[in-house]
């Protein structure tokens, strides 16, 4: 063992002492849980900002349940994606081989929610136009008893061929 003049035990407790303070310091620094609720203008007795998500008693689990189906023909549609504007910014929800789409959602308590179904699989099972509804917060309550039945129109694509060609002889 090698043994230190007394300088440089003093150099090396100095040393010391400096990380220490400044590792408690970062410590209690970067966990101020004391101050958090009156930085934030929060209820002392809840801890967390805002900004790190909705506090429970803001937002609520829904069943979000449907069936997407064709206007013109009633079949079932697979390959429709479902976004709740506003909530569901990264996952959609895409229908399944029988139209269905379900999900446990957490909710913002909201009065209204605005629903988008847009196909997205291209023309393989064919072109749809996007819709959008909007439900209010009884309507999304009472999708866990009856299901949604959503009808997309088909984009007549024939039509419009049939009119360039047309443009095109005249």
């Amino acid at each position: 063992m090698i043994k230190l003049s007394e300088k440089g035990r003093k150099i090396l407790r100095a040393i010391y002492r400096g990380v220490g303070t400044a590792a408690v310091s970062l410590t209690f620094g970067a966990c101020n849980w004391l101050m958090m609720p009156m930085m934030y203008g929060m209820p002392v007795e809840y801890g967390m900002p805002p900004e790190y998500g909705m506090p429970p008693y803001e937002q609520e689990d829904f069943l979000l349940e449907g069936i997407i189906k064709s206007k013109k023909t009633g079949e079932a549609i697979y390959g429709i994606s479902v976004w709740i504007n506003e909530i569901s910014n990264y996952h959609p929800l895409i229908s399944y081989s029988d139209g269905r789409f379900e999900t446990y959602i957490p909710l913002p308590i909201k009065d209204n929610y605005t629903i988008i179904f847009t196909d997205i699989d291209g023309k393989r099972n064919g072109s749809y136009k996007p819709l959008t509804i909007n439900l209010t917060r009884e309507q999304i309550e009472a999708l866990s008893e009856s299901p949604l039945i959503v009808e997309l129109e088909e984009i007549e694509e024939e039509a419009e061929d049939d009119e360039s060609s047309e443009n095109a002889e005249g």
